[in-house]
């Protein structure tokens, strides 16, 4: 991914691969010189965005760019909710070209205004586009210079002093067979230019990265704002003095609930100029929102902090500086805690064979783990109030702050203290070793937005392929809280001509025992229709990984290659391979039904497995769903059902992505033609024929 900060003259080019500085040479076009206006009257016009999306404009005269109108609608809509200060919510379908739209309606409100804002996505795909394809082609043909900057959550971010200190005192914090893997780090560190963990292949322990990444109370402006190898303050300042900040929006929502808790007040609020927000990808904003402002603790969190003080394997720890075996014990004591703590309570999931349980009420903690943590707490406070050794010092004074913290979420968790929370609790795998959550969300996102950001001197654009249900924004704007002025637009693919959707007549019920035998038939089927090029979508892992058993030994005889999100290669790694093998297919689960972009024939076919309603087990949606319910609403008709035709919706457009496209849909659920609710789905797909296949 390319980081860093863009300027029309001169682009700072901070890739995995250490690109070196280019200077960019514009040529005359349009009434532009070298970045200059060629006729000084047109100065004004330069900064309206229908300039440059006029059949005759700017953009006319890049290398594959198709005049769309909806795309010229929508940036003078932004625009014009920019210069008014007002907010707004865009459907903007699969080719309208919304990217650009919004980045040249903010480029020229930042310009002609002296403003600053913030471009949020929610998937790493969409910045990579954003910087990588659309500023470039900006950096072009806009007249005036400008500056925009990819910034990260900090502890994406190595801290060069922490990486000093742990060099220093190596011995004591790490075992002998960890030196190899540190000192890959450190010659990472004077190579990168941007700092970011994901440039690390493999990718280093979270024990070893949380001792050496950019941290709140360590990496500080006094310590690290003149170091030009800090590239968090390097971005960060940067982004103060930005026209636009990128971020993703769980990084956005987490600054932004850290202005409302004293506790958390680490990052003195959001760090980037905001006079606006455009959030894109909005359709994920309720459930990144509400995650962010809620409130979580684990058992290897907390075990992780335990063994930064000592780890009883390693013997290693910022205790040994101490020198007061006092603490050893007191350190021991809280790691058996942890662990009884957690062990319990997997224990108890794993025999009601489930992986996620909802609190109802306030229950007691079945050991004293909290105030264990505390008297640690007291006791190291005191301890390193003299301690000579200043690094030292701010390495035990964070992880004191930290396990507060931590300390504070398991009271708030098990006495339920913060209302209008949904409390459960989550196993990762089916097993008693596996690592507990304890998690907390707003049961209702959309009062705090309104507090924290919709009442604020902020322009709010949310955009999305998919926002409206039944053809209508309401659903979005519940969950959201933002009763905006909305725009509806037109997509500009012919359906008709690109696409197809074909649905077997007489597929089993999902809950079928004979369903899943018909599932594999006709995935494979259709898998040979289109001699692969295929992406499978389920909503199920185990449903999933039966198929993997059933087809892969099949695909494997007709040489396709078969790809699975197993959790075991990243999304981006997957998506990269599916693109470039011929005749390949991907099994992916719910991350693969929205925000990835596979134009051509790498993919003309995409089967849909199952109708996407979130599990009704699960704690968040029970929550919801009873709410409505006490309200007299009808919940699968006000939560379920739009939030899982939303979702299809997502599903549906990763097939069309460009006016060449062609291919198929397939549905593989019968209720779409069973039940009274399917019409409502069938209704929200693109004017396009429908095939029922036998």
């Amino acid at each position: 991914m390319v980081v860093g900060l863009y300027r029309i003259t001169q682009t700072f080019f901070r890739g995995k691969k250490n690109e070196e500085n280019r200077i960019v040479s514009i040529e005359s076009r349009n009434g532009f010189l070298n970045g200059r206006l060629e006729n000084p009257e047109a100065k004004e016009t330069s900064l309206d965005p229908s300039f440059y999306f006029s059949p005759s404009g700017p953009l006319a005269q890049a290398a594959h760019f198709e005049y769309r109108p909806q795309q010229k609608q929508m940036a003078e809509a932004i625009y014009k909710s920019l210069q008014k200060r007002k907010h707004l919510i865009v459907e903007a379908p699969t080719g309208t070209g919304k990217s650009l739209a919004y980045l040249l309606a903010a480029l020229c409100y930042c310009q002609k205004n002296a403003q600053r804002g913030v471009i949020s996505t929610h998937t790493l795909n969409l910045q990579d586009q954003l910087l990588h394809k659309d500023i470039p082609l900006l950096k072009k043909i806009f007249p005036k210079e400008f500056s925009v900057v990819l910034l990260k959550g900090r502890q994406n971010y190595i801290c060069p002093k922490r990486l000093e200190k742990v060099l220093k005192h190596a011995t004591d914090l790490f075992p002998s067979f960890e030196m190899t893997e540190i000192m890959r780090i450190y010659d990472w560190s004077v190579r990168t230019q941007t700092g970011d963990i994901e440039e690390l292949h493999p990718l280093p322990s979270f024990n070893l990265w949380s001792q050496i990444c950019s941290e709140p109370g360590i990496c500080h402006p006094r310590n690290c704002a003149n170091n030009p190898r800090c590239f968090y303050h390097l971005f960060r300042e940067q982004s103060a003095h930005s026209d636009l900040t990128i971020v993703n929006h769980a990084l956005y929502f987490s600054l932004l609930g850290r202005t409302t808790d004293s506790q958390l007040q680490k990052e003195e609020g959001l760090p980037f100029g905001e006079n606006f927000v455009i959030f894109d990808e909005a359709h994920t904003i309720e459930k990144i929102a509400s995650n962010q402002l809620g409130f979580s603790t684990s058992k290897f969190r907390l075990q992780n902090l335990l063994f930064r003080l000592f780890n009883p394997i390693t013997h290693k720890g910022l205790l040994l500086f101490l020198k007061d075996s006092n603490f050893v014990p007191m350190v021991h004591k809280a790691y058996q805690e942890v662990g009884s703590l957690f062990k319990s309570i997997a224990e108890n999931l794993v025999k009601l064979s489930i992986q996620e349980h909802r609190i109802l009420e306030p229950i007691p903690l079945p050991n004293a783990l909290p105030e264990t943590l505390n008297t640690i707490v007291e006791k190291l406070s005191h301890a390193v109030a003299n301690l000579p050794d200043k690094e030292i010092k701010e390495e035990i004074t964070n992880c004191i702050e930290k396990i507060t913290l931590e300390s504070n979420a398991i009271i708030n968790f098990f006495e339920m203290r913060i209302p209008d929370h949904v409390y459960w609790i989550e196993l990762e795998e089916p097993n008693p070793e596996s690592n507990v959550q304890l998690l907390a969300t707003p049961l209702d996102v959309g009062p705090l937005l309104q507090s924290f950001l919709y009442e604020k001197e902020v322009s709010v654009i949310m955009t999305s392929a998919t926002l409206k249900v039944a053809n209508s924004f309401s659903f979005f704007q519940n969950r959201v809280g933002l009763f905006s002025q909305t725009l509806s637009l037109e997509s500009p693919f012919d359906y008709g001509r690109q696409m197809k959707i074909l649905i077997p007549k007489d597929m089993p019920d999902p809950s079928s025992s004979f369903y899943e035998a018909a599932l594999a038939f006709w995935i494979e089927r259709l898998v040979k229709q289109t001699a692969g090029s295929a992406l499978v979508l389920f909503t199920n892992r185990k449903t999933l990984a039966n198929m993997v058993e059933a087809l892969s030994s099949k695909f494997a005889e007709l040489g396709f290659p078969l790809y699975v999100q197993d959790g075991k290669t990243s999304r981006h790694k997957l998506l990269k391979l599916f693109k470039e093998a011929k005749h390949s297919i991907l099994f992916g689960m719910d991350s693969f039904w929205q925000g990835i972009d596979v134009p051509g024939d790498s993919l003309k076919n995409v089967i849909i497995t199952k109708l996407p309603f979130s599990s009704p087990d699960h704690p968040q949606v029970q929550a919801k769903c009873e709410k409505l319910e006490k309200q007299g609403l009808n919940a699968f008709v006000h939560y379920s059902l739009p939030e899982a035709v939303l979702k299809f919706r997502q599903g549906i457009g990763r097939l069309i992505r460009s006016k060449e496209d062609k291919g198929i849909v397939a549905v593989l659920d019968s209720r779409i033609l069973s039940k009274s609710y399917g019409k409502i789905f069938l209704n929200s797909i693109p004017n396009t024929p429908i095939e029922i296949i036998e």
